[in-house]
């Protein structure tokens, strides 16, 4: 992928995400004003939130959780432009299905605000679908940044990113959507739930130990910087995505934000002094 067409895809991202940003807000007026919007069940993952203080169940929070990662996808774009417009890095490839895979979440947002969760359509199935896509999106981008980047890959980027973006479609079509359990945070639960957050976690530990191993090999301890801020990226990213209470809601924006903001600078950094 040259970088003219790289950089042309992400500024149309850009402004796919700032109208993404628009019908939102409009849908979120509206929807209030004639009182459309219904909370979801309060069916928490994991239960024992209900016990903690500043961990009580709030739809506001959601709402403000969804919407952090909405405005967090243009203002992370539009530094990647700034500062990476004339880089050729595969990273930065690859971070932008893990943006993809942010704006996603827009789905929460509509199944909350036009109480879709209440129905046992297709449209719902559908919807949990796509947050599926981005769940499996995510983590599996962050893998092929930290393994599939090297120099010598460089020619087989797009194959790369097609195939990353291919098997998370399937999965997220294959795997069952069960429409009777809706979590607190609009989630259409999907079957093997635990199995596929212990993968999740995988995905990210096996990112992180990549890093060290190219880290060793290039003598170069950036790549460790690299790991330990995609991580903390990831599980801010975590957080936010299980947003219901305000508590998660301060630690995964300020997870994500410092942990991107040190990813960017790194990697930034790596590819000045190549």
């Amino acid at each position: 992928m040259t970088l003219k067409i790289r950089n042309q895809l992400l500024k149309t991202f850009f402004y796919i995400s700032v109208v993404t940003i628009g019908i939102s807000i409009l849908t979120l007026v509206v929807c209030g004003l004639t009182h459309r919007i219904i909370t979801p069940p309060e069916l928490r993952i994991p239960a024992f939130l209900n016990s903690i203080p500043l961990a009580k169940n709030s739809l506001i929070a959601t709402f403000l959780g969804i919407g952090i990662l909405l405005f967090y996808i243009p203002i992370t774009l539009f530094f990647i432009n700034r500062f990476f417009e004339n880089t050729q890095s595969t990273e930065i490839v690859f971070f932008g299905a893990f943006l993809i895979g942010c704006l996603c979440e827009v789905s929460r947002f509509f199944t909350i605000s036009f109480g879709v969760w209440q129905t046992f359509t297709n449209l719902l199935i559908f919807l949990g679908n796509i947050v599926l896509f981005g769940r499996i999106l995510t983590p599996l981008s962050l893998v092929c940044a930290s393994i599939l980047s090297e120099k010598e890959q460089r020619q087989d980027e797009e194959r790369n990113f097609l195939l990353m973006v291919t098997s998370a479609i399937v999965f997220a079509f294959l795997i069952p959507m069960n429409t009777a359990r809706i979590s607190s945070t609009g989630l259409v639960t999907e079957g093997f739930m635990g199995l596929l957050n212990a993968v999740r976690v995988l995905l990210v530990i096996l990112s992180m130990i990549s890093f060290y191993i190219r880290s060793v090999r290039h003598s170069n301890k950036e790549y460790i910087h690299l790991g330990h801020s995609q991580m903390a990226l990831y599980f801010g990213y975590t957080l936010l995505i299980s947003t219901d209470n305000f508590l998660y809601l301060i630690f995964g924006a300020g997870l994500l934000g410092s942990g991107t903001y040190f990813y960017l600078k790194n990697l930034h950094k790596m590819y000045m002094w190549a």
